[in-house]
């Protein structure tokens, strides 16, 4: 039995929701098992479309879905069974798939665990990593409409929005704060008169949790914008998640918030003057206000986290520059390590983070790695236009609301190691459907012509 129900896997998500905070609350498995059989029974029930809400609202809560703090999440579990699920559903249909994307698939796949295997790294560490990335194959060969891109930038949204009000009212909850606080070091940022706690949601670090927020943020204005309806809830879930962000004193999160709203301004302009004039005019009005309560706390914070311990560029990067000459020389240094990587889980990188995906991945798969990760992400965003049936359409429009989330990646991983973290392939997914939003030529005329 299919449930047809679209809001089903919406109000499951909540209630599952429920116990999970139980769980924390009271310490008892009991609620994490209940969690776990409701959601697992409700993907099994659920339309093979809709089978990956349920891990696209609780991957940002995937550090306290555990039975303990050091184990490991039931995320992987409930990974591995819409795997299963999806892949019984593609054999059941009789759906064809891409060769080239099987084969890049297979070659992305192999190489890294095997790359690990012989570097001597952590098994476990890498099968997770693949793990996620065939969550990824299974959405993308499974989905046939563009109009998912809607429904998971929601599902997405609301499970951030979700986890950060379970932090926000922890604060007063001292047993749930205890535990959240417990599962790692809490940052914290003093200044003249206080010491304020950086807002992590229930991730472990503001600024990968501010990372999420930002993607989620990007997505909502492209939902806003989406076939000049201008939704209004988007808008309402953007501006509370900006405040989370705003919430987790990140620099990586203010500067890329601040190049976001300039994109989008300068995609305005060119698209519509009007549209430009009164989003500039919000913009003005929200800082206004956040300016008027909050100056005083927020630009001391700020102030502090930008220039507290000077201004050189070791300072400023919160010692990214040293990090980044570390593992650049770690690289250019073994021939190995550039060509095929160092594998996940190895000895150094135990112990020291590169502080940017552009020097982590590298490090990891080596170049022919890297290589084999384009080949297989741009197999993945070949098939999903041709599932959707995007025929006729610009491959790649620079100047476009729909490419913004794509440039936040891009940008934000500057200073983040995001390739390697369980949220990354359902960030890419969420960046190919909003890119498969793009105007047909026939629509780009008819849009003209009016």
């Amino acid at each position: 039995m299919i449930v047809e129900n679209k809001n089903f896997s919406v109000l499951i998500c909540i209630i599952s929701s429920i116990f999970v905070v139980l769980k924390i609350y009271t310490g008892s498995n009991l609620f994490l098992w209940i969690f776990f059989l409701l959601t697992s029974t409700a993907m099994l029930l659920d339309k093979q479309q809709h089978r990956i809400d349920y891990l696209l609202f609780f991957i940002s809560w995937v550090y306290v879905i555990k039975f303990d703090i050091s184990g490991y999440s039931l995320l992987v579990v409930l990974s591995s069974f819409y795997i299963l699920l999806s892949i019984l559903t593609i054999f059941l249909q009789k759906q064809g798939i891409s060769k080239r994307l099987l084969l890049t698939f297979f070659l992305f796949a192999f190489y890294t665990v095997a790359v690990t295997l012989i570097s001597g790294g952590n098994l476990i560490a890498v099968l997770g990593f693949v793990l996620n990335y065939s969550v990824l194959f299974c959405a993308v060969v499974t989905i046939n409409e563009r109009t998912y891109f809607r429904r998971y930038t929601y599902i997405y949204a609301l499970g951030l929005l979700a986890a950060s009000i379970v932090r926000l009212i922890s604060y007063s909850v001292p047993k749930i704060d205890h535990f959240i606080e417990s599962m790692t070091v809490v940052n914290t940022v003093k200044t003249m008169n206080s010491i304020s706690t950086r807002f992590t949601g229930l991730d472990l670090d503001p600024n990968y949790f501010s990372l999420q927020v930002l993607i989620a943020m990007a997505c909502l204005l492209v939902l806003f914008n989406l076939d000049g309806k201008k939704e209004k809830k988007s808008i309402v879930l953007l501006v509370i998640l900006a405040f989370f962000g705003i919430l987790t004193y990140s620099k990586m999160f203010i500067i890329t918030f601040v190049v976001f709203i300039l994109m989008t301004f300068i995609v305005f302009i060119k698209n519509n003057v009007k549209t430009a004039i009164k989003f500039s005019t919000f913009i003005v009005i929200i800082c206004g206000v956040v300016l008027y309560f909050f100056y005083e706390s927020l630009f001391e914070i700020y102030w502090i986290r930008f220039f507290g311990s000077g201004i050189s560029t070791d300072a400023i990067t919160t010692g990214r520059v040293s990090s980044w000459s570390i593992f650049i020389n770690e690289i250019l240094q073994n021939t190995k390590v550039f060509v095929l990587g160092a594998g996940f889980g190895t000895s150094f990188a135990k112990v020291k983070m590169a502080h940017t995906m552009y020097l982590s991945t590298p490090y990891y798969i080596g170049l022919l790695g890297v290589a084999l990760s384009v080949l297989y992400i741009s197999s993945l965003y070949k098939v999903l236009r041709e599932n959707v049936g995007i025929i006729n359409t610009p491959g790649f429009q620079i100047l476009s609301i729909n490419a913004i989330p794509l440039y936040i990646v891009l940008l934000a991983n500057i200073g983040l190691d995001s390739f390697v973290m369980d949220y990354f392939p359902y960030h890419i997914l969420l960046i190919m459907l909003a890119l498969t939003m793009s105007k047909s030529k026939t629509e780009l005329i008819t849009m003209n012509e009016r």
